[in-house]
């Protein structure tokens, strides 16, 4: 542990994911108080609380729903009343059903397209919102996604859910500077959460696609939330930063 997060309060939406549960852990790692939050992935996340005790690292799991506006609200108030205040952001969650990702364009109706929006890009809005109320300085990091910069074939309300996550995070770079530092942070095909959904052949041609020839890790993902997080990324804001091995 380097520290570089020493002492500050950070909170990570949707860490019961595979990514989410890597951020929070190296958060808490370089010494932050990481606020996990979780949905629907009440085991998982005790679980991730339960590991970190075990490590003697600073992390507790709570509910939130990041599409309910008042929650929100309510959830952040609750933090920084209890923490002191709040220093970090990161929104990693996002909708996860496997059914609107694979639907075709005719089986996209307004319902699979606003389960996807409500998560991904109001519940982005809402925690960058309230958050930002309780930071007197610190930083912002929002998942959008490499298929945001490049387009996909699959998953068309994630990938235009991602893209407005960029310029949500351009525009709030400007809204909250210089008081905090918002970025984006698009990951390519990384070898955790929906890539289960693909079948040999499918994880092969995500291979291919990255000049580096493989999946990443969630692992590699966290360690770039880090830095961007931290006091070594100060003078860098307002920017989408791709993981992607090459894309």
């Amino acid at each position: 542990m380097s520290g570089n997060l020493e002492g500050k309060v950070v909170v990570v939406t949707g860490a019961s994911g595979d990514i989410g549960r890597e951020v929070a852990l190296a958060a808490a790692e370089e010494g932050a108080r990481v606020v996990a939050t979780y949905n629907s992935g009440n085991e998982r996340a005790s679980k991730l609380a339960e590991e970190a005790r075990s490590r003697n690292l600073s992390i507790r799991a709570m509910k939130l729903d990041v599409s309910d506006e008042r929650g929100v609200k309510e959830f952040f108030d609750e933090v920084a009343a209890d923490q002191g205040r709040i220093d970090a952001l990161v929104n990693v969650a996002g909708h996860s059903k496997r059914e609107t990702w694979f639907s075709g364009l005719d089986g996209l109706d307004s319902e699979k397209w606003l389960a996807v929006l409500r998560v991904d890009l109001l519940g982005t809005f809402f925690c960058c919102r309230e958050a930002a109320r309780h930071m007197a300085g610190g930083s912002i990091v929002n998942f959008s996604s490499a298929a945001a910069v490049t387009g996909h074939t699959e998953g068309v309300p994630y990938t235009a859910a991602k893209a407005a996550v960029i310029g949500l995070t351009k525009s709030l770079a400007a809204i909250l500077g210089p008081k905090v530092r918002v970025n984006a942070l698009a990951p390519g095909n990384i070898d955790a959460g929906s890539i289960a959904w693909y079948d040999e052949s499918g994880r092969s041609a995500m291979v291919g696609e990255a000049a580096l020839k493989r999946l990443g890790t969630a692992r590699e993902v966290a360690q770039v939330v880090v830095f961007l997080a931290s006091e070594k990324a100060s003078f860098i804001t307002g920017q989408v930063l791709l993981v992607d091995g090459g894309i």
